[in-house]
């Protein structure tokens, strides 16, 4: 690669990809169309795919690659921008237009600014002292972008022996805190990198619309297993039957008590206040083993207060393989800040396992240690370490409410779920959200003889 001179940038794109089939699929498509801008404009720019460069789990949260990325690439090139599978990008404007107007010799964080209204769980509540919205973290559907100077020093500074164990919640926003506190570099917010509305001139852009992969998967082939005890069945359990659960045809309420007002099952392990690895483990028992479930293509675990669209849910499956070893929902980690530990989907927003995974969990012998171990992590452990296969991000699925998302973030996308109760109305986050699809979906269905009961 040529030396960039004073008029020409050099920029090294690397799309966050994922190993699963479909996503691998989507990643290749985007770079393909990246490649054919970069020829056509004769751009000094390469494209890479994270997975296929740095086939390592933690390479998800970014920095621990940075020292490599800076050794092999950081002299070649001014730029380095990371991109979603989905972010379209106009190379020619990025680098005729906006990035000139920017100093290259500089320590430059850039992307488009996204901010929290309050403080928020899903980012430790930081700034409670009130300056919240002050604190700017980059939209990664929009692309976000550091220096060359920038990413040298990031590789010198970090180091994974250093980091605390601990977990991955929001790259986006724990790289822009690594950034503020360890390197005293604050986001830039740039024009011209947009995120689900286009503004006049954009050099990214994302559709917010859901992929259309066909009509395969239907209702037929889906089991939601939710989750609960007896203490929720009057609130929570109401909830769910009063909003998403009368769309789902096939739906079991797995409680510590049976109740056939709900009606739920004893599922025959006691309840525990957190962790409900045996619940989940009695979940994926019955799915590969009861008769009645045993045609069914996809298993979906979800919480007494997960707020789900199930059009959606069913809309997004048909994208993947059932008979391939898929779990699948909104990514967390945790140690991969050290370099290694796993990654896992965060329960409440629900966890969706195919067929072909719930085969993997019992050829690999997964087990739960305890009835109260986290179920969410350790399914994520299972798939890591035992299957060898790492659980695949979407993040369509939510752990919290949409209050503690961005706006800006949000307007990204066509949500799947959100999670908890807590000081909202969950009937209205189901209504603005989900139930104009749901209720389009069921008119679809009463021709093929589904009659919810709403």
């Amino acid at each position: 690669v040529a030396e960039a001179n004073d008029t020409e940038v050099s920029l090294l794109v690397v799309i966050r990809s994922q190993t699963n089939q479909w996503h691998h699929d989507l990643a290749e498509q985007r770079k393909t169309n990246l490649d054919q801008q970069i020829a056509k404009s004769s751009l000094n720019a390469q494209v890479l795919l994270l997975h296929r460069e740095w086939p390592i789990e933690q390479a998800w949260v970014i920095l621990p690659i940075v020292p490599d990325l800076s050794r092999k690439y950081a002299d070649n090139f001014d730029w380095v921008m990371f991109i979603e599978e989905d972010t379209q990008v106009d190379m020619k404007v990025l680098m005729k237009d906006i990035l000139p107007k920017y100093n290259r010799e500089d320590k430059l964080f850039m992307g488009r600014c996204l901010f929290d209204n309050f403080p928020t769980i899903i980012h430790h509540y930081a700034f409670f002292d009130g300056k919240v919205k002050d604190f700017k973290y980059p939209d990664f559907d929009s692309g976000w972008l550091m220096s060359r100077a920038l990413l040298k020093v990031v590789a010198v500074e970090y180091d994974g022996n250093d980091q605390n164990m601990d977990f991955q919640i929001d790259v986006k926003h724990e790289i822009a805190m690594y950034m503020d506190k360890n390197i005293g570099v604050k986001l830039t917010c740039v024009p011209g990198l947009c995120g689900g509305v286009k503004g006049d001139v954009c050099a990214t852009f994302v559709d917010p619309t859901l992929h259309d992969c066909g009509h395969e998967v239907s209702l037929d082939d889906v089991q939601i297993s939710v989750k609960t005890t007896k203490k929720f069945h009057k609130d929570r359990v109401q909830v769910v039957k009063k909003t998403w659960g009368p769309y789902v045809k096939h739906i079991t309420y797995y409680s510590n008590v049976s109740d056939p007002t709900v009606p739920t099952i004893d599922c025959g392990v006691q309840n525990t206040p957190t962790g409900h690895c045996g619940k989940m483990e009695v979940i994926i028992k019955d799915f590969y083993k009861k008769d009645e479930m045993k045609h069914l293509k996809w298993l979906v675990i979800a919480d007494d207060d997960s707020i789900i669209g199930v059009s959606r849910m069913v809309k997004l499956l048909n994208c993947y393989n059932h008979n391939s070893p898929i779990v699948l929902g909104e990514r967390y980690g945790y140690g991969l800040n050290k370099g290694y530990g796993y990654g896992y989907i965060t329960g409440g927003g629900s966890m969706v396992m195919s067929r072909g995974a719930v085969s993997a969990w019992f050829k690999h012998e997964c087990s739960c240690p305890s009835i109260s171990t986290p179920d969410d992590m350790y399914l994520g452990q299972c798939f890591s370490f035992n299957v060898g296969v790492p659980v695949v991000h979407s993040p369509l699925f939510h752990q919290a409410r949409p209050v503690d998302y961005s706006d800006g973030y949000l307007s990204n996308q066509q949500p799947i779920s959100f999670h908890k109760h807590w000081e909202i109305n969950a009937y209205d986050v189901y209504n603005e959200w989900f139930a104009d699809d749901d209720k389009e979906m069921l008119r679809k269905h009463i021709s093929q003889g589904f009659v919810a009961e709403i």
